[in-house]
């Protein structure tokens, strides 16, 4: 896909069929104009008058075509070398963010090993200065090749406006009066209108889907407060001590609920970054490409990336059957005691808590994803693919229940409490619950104890994990990454025949590219 929007060649061709269209225009008045008056029939005298008429007209409208045909015809050459020059600056810039990464690697592994020792050997300093010139000709690298695509784009934009100029001059030097005057007048109170009309569907969106969040951070909050009014009452039965005791241990769970969710939502947006983290892997050692059958594996694929010192997510983009199709692939959680120092992920139990708690909030996470999205340049009416294991689970439910700024296709999500999430009926959802694993079943939380009935947009796959070992019911090795992708590729016709659009996102014989974006705290 190219760097800049717009399709060049198309253009060009187009154009071309502008400026055949106005040579027509010139041949057809030319050969009108070769009738000529030398008879005076009255059919002969009628025709030649009609043919005046027409031509007068034709030569009206010509510098209209013609005009806009010459306008078409610059901007097409100036987008196809803006295209032209965006491309290399791209290619400049794919090779030296990996410099750029390498380079920081070597900086940080020899500072490392200065630190590391007593009395670093001089011949060990000496190397930092040409290591620390290194990265910072490999950043400089980075901003040059970016300069050179947002270049390239001005100097787009520069061309298309030029153009509009040319083609309202065009137009404004052959203006026939006032009914044109008032039909211009008429369509633009229809462009406004219709503006009007989309500005208010997207407000109300937005109003429904605050309105929506707000609802279940409330019932979310009444479910964590029964639990801890439950837990003093327990502590009441064994009378005054108990309930003391009670009282002690519900209010530190509220004030440990309480903090982790503010910690997290109330820090600043990370910083996110592209990333290559099979930079210096052999070809043959790379992961597969996605396809329908192994798409949960890059949800454990993500986890061993980003462990719990960043945060990694995994973007595919395939050509499908009506533009680009998006899958991305989301983290579970890796950190779970953040509250005790964070060590830099922020798919952590704190945004964990704040996801379930209080989806009106924006956590890290997700206002990071969206970024990722965003540099990525998926647009709003991409179909897009969300896929993710326990947490990552639930920001891609989030995602397509709370935020209407994307075109959500659908959902894979496994071990995950979703049930509970109002994702629209027009996205395909895949859930995969382990019988015995407690995490799916923290949808009690929000007052659904075991919903599984849905649209039929949605296919919940509630089956016991492999090698099951339920002890009282619960089973802690069901939840796991490895073993939901497991169970999911067992259960694939099922998924193949309830969702068949899902195919569409995935291209086993075509262009496939993926991305990765990290970010941390």
């Amino acid at each position: 896909m190219s760097v800049l929007p717009g399709q060049p060649a198309e253009l060009t061709s187009r154009a071309a069929g502008l400026v055949a269209s106005a040579e027509v225009i010139l041949n057809v008045i030319q050969e009108l104009r070769g009738i000529v008056q030398d008879d005076e029939g009255k059919a002969v005298q009628a025709l030649y008058e009609q043919n005046e008429q027409i031509s007068s007209d034709l030569e009206r409208i010509h510098p209209r075509y013609k005009g806009t045909a010459d306008a078409i015809t610059e901007y097409a050459v100036a987008l196809t070398a803006a295209h032209e020059d965006a491309h290399r600056a791209q290619d400049d810039l794919d090779d030296a963010l990996v410099a750029q990464s390498r380079a920081d690697r070597a900086l940080e592994d020899l500072n490392d090993q200065v630190n590391a020792a007593d009395d670093p050997a001089p011949a060990l300093t000496d190397q930092v200065p040409g290591a620390q010139r290194a990265a910072d000709n490999a950043l400089a690298a980075v901003g040059s090749a970016r300069a050179r695509i947002d270049a390239a784009r001005e100097a787009m934009d520069a061309a298309a406006e030029a153009a509009i100029r040319k083609i309202d001059a065009a137009i404004d030097s052959t203006n026939e009066g006032f009914w044109d005057k008032v039909g211009d007048f008429f369509s633009d109170i229809g462009d406004f209108l219709a503006g009007i009309a989309d500005w208010i569907d997207d407000f109300l969106q937005d109003v429904v889907n605050l309105l929506k969040k707000i609802a279940d951070t409330i019932v979310a909050i009444l479910g964590a407060l029964v639990v801890l009014l439950l837990i003093v009452a327990i502590g009441a039965l064994f009378g005054t001590i108990g309930l003391i005791i009670g009282a002690v241990i519900a209010g530190v769970l509220a004030a440990f609920l309480i903090w982790s969710v503010l910690s997290d939502v109330l820090k600043d947006t990370p910083k996110v970054t592209e990333t290559d983290p099979y930079a210096d892997v052999k070809e043959k050692e790379l992961p597969d490409d996605p396809s329908l059958a192994n798409v949960l594996d890059g949800a454990g694929e993500v986890d061993e990336l980003g462990l719990e010192d960043e945060s990694v997510v995994k973007i595919t983009k395939v050509l499908g059957p009506d533009g680009w199709y998006y899958t991305v692939t989301l983290p579970s959680t890796q950190e779970w005691l953040s509250r005790f120092g964070d060590k830099g992920a922020v798919n952590d139990l704190d945004s964990n808590l704040a996801l379930m708690l209080t989806p009106a909030l924006q956590t890290q996470y997700e206002r990071a994803v969206l970024d990722a999205m965003a540099q990525e340049g998926i647009g709003p009416n991409d179909p897009v693919m969300l896929v993710g294991f326990s947490q990552g689970g639930i920001m891609a439910g989030h995602l397509a229940a709370y935020n209407s700024d994307y075109n959500w296709q659908a959902v894979v999500a496994a071990g995950a409490p979703i049930d509970h999430m109002p994702i629209p009926d027009d996205i395909d959802v895949v859930s995969v619950q382990h019988n015995g694993d407690p995490v799916p079943r923290l949808d009690a939380i929000t007052g659904d104890f075991d919903s599984i009935d849905h649209g039929s947009n949605w296919t919940s796959i509630r089956v016991d994990p492999p090698d099951a070992n339920p002890v009282l019911g619960v089973d802690v090795g069901a939840h796991n990454a490895d073993k939901y992708s497991q169970t999911y590729q067992d259960n694939l016709a099922q998924v193949q025949a309830d969702h068949p659009d899902l195919a569409n996102f995935f291209n086993d014989d075509g262009y496939t590219d993926i991305s990765y974006y990290h970010w941390s705290e």
